[in-house]
């Protein structure tokens, strides 16, 4: 809402007729409602959102409309709005600033703030990263790394007899593959091998989408062929269950698999962060309700494209491992730097 003096002084005299500043006498009444004593509002809410959008665009105004008390819900229209706006910065240094993100899915969507920077592996991480890691572990299978609740019967291995293809972690054609059929406990060691760890959900959620909240970590179109997900495997859309159900579990899915994590170099977020969604979800530290499950982020390849966007999650199992579920690594930098590992 604003006053009709606001409306004078953002735009002058020439704003109203008869030098009566009242709403009949406005050239903007068409557009505009009365909003309680001598305050309007736009007529249409899309007015309203695209202010907001404008007003978002500004790291300043997103940090204090997070701070709001109760937190500070947007509709969709203004985060496609905020996403379509130019000027949004975009970096290669894989870093996350400290600042406010827009996150959540349509329905719901919120600002949240992370607290510090964090810089993000450009890449899942590889099979020839984590036999690194296999090389290193005790003769038990456990690791000085391990999380101090890890239950006792869990060890790194990976969980081969899962594995579509039985030598992926033998045969060199799959180094630069993700890492998969790894389960929580055996990531979160990792991370600490390497001096790093898993990010939480929020970061994960804000380093695919930026600061404007894009839907796919390249902007807001969807693109099949740049992304492994159901549809790629398909060659046309996938929108329903029946469809993927029909197109893709049959003939599709016996093709289908992780392929490597530097194939898709289009499939970029903001920060120069590589494959967030598509090819295979990823782990990170956030869990909910029940601390034996947590949080991953970003779909698979046997997911329609509609399923794999930068607000898509879900909840697995910490000591389940898949052939659709892999990680990556966040350096905190309020430490000294850690050169990333590369495959």
């Amino acid at each position: 809402m604003f006053s009709l003096l606001d409306i004078h002084r953002q735009l002058g005299a020439d704003a109203f007729t008869d030098g009566r500043v009242e709403l009949d006498a406005c050239v903007l009444a068409p557009l505009l409602r009365p909003a309680g004593p001598d305050h309007v509002a736009f007529v249409h809410t899309g007015y309203q959102e695209l202010l907001a959008a404008g007003y978002l665009a500004e790291p300043t105004h997103r940090d204090l409309s997070a701070d709001l008390p109760g937190g500070a819900y947007l509709t969709e229209q203004v985060r496609a709005f905020l996403a379509g706006m130019p000027g949004g910065r975009e970096t290669d240094d894989c870093v996350l600033p400290a600042r406010a993100y827009l996150v959540g899915p349509a329905e719901r969507l919120l600002l949240r703030r992370v607290e510090r920077p964090v810089r993000f592996d450009r890449h899942a991480v590889t099979v020839a990263r984590y036999r690194r890691f296999l090389d290193a572990l005790d003769a038990d299978g456990t690791s000085p790394w391990d999380h101090p609740d890890q239950p006792a019967d869990i060890t790194h291995r990976p969980w081969t007899d899962r594995l579509r293809r039985p030598d992926y972690y033998d045969n060199p054609r799959y180094d630069t593959h993700p890492a998969i059929c790894v389960n929580w406990w055996s990531a979160y060691p990792f991370a600490a091998f390497e001096g790093k760890r898993l990010s939480t959900s929020l970061e994960w959620e804000a380093a695919a989408r930026g600061t404007d909240g894009r839907l796919f970590p390249r902007g807001d179109t969807p693109d099949s062929t740049g992304i492994n997900c159901a549809d790629t495997w398909v060659g046309r859309p996938v929108v329903t269950y029946q469809a993927w159900y029909r197109d893709f579990a049959g003939d599709a899915v016996r093709r289908a698999g992780a392929t490597p994590v530097d194939e898709r170099p289009g499939n970029r977020s903001p920060i120069g962060v590589l494959d967030m969604v598509g090819n295979c979800w990823e782990w990170t530290s956030t869990s909910l309700d029940d601390p034996g499950e947590a949080v991953i982020c970003g779909g698979s390849d046997d997911n329609p494209m509609r399923a794999v966007q930068t607000s898509s999650k879900g909840i697995y199992r910490k000591r389940s491992g898949s052939n659709a579920v892999g990680f990556r690594c966040v350096q905190d930098l309020d430490t000294p730097e850690i050169e990333e590992t590369t495959a």
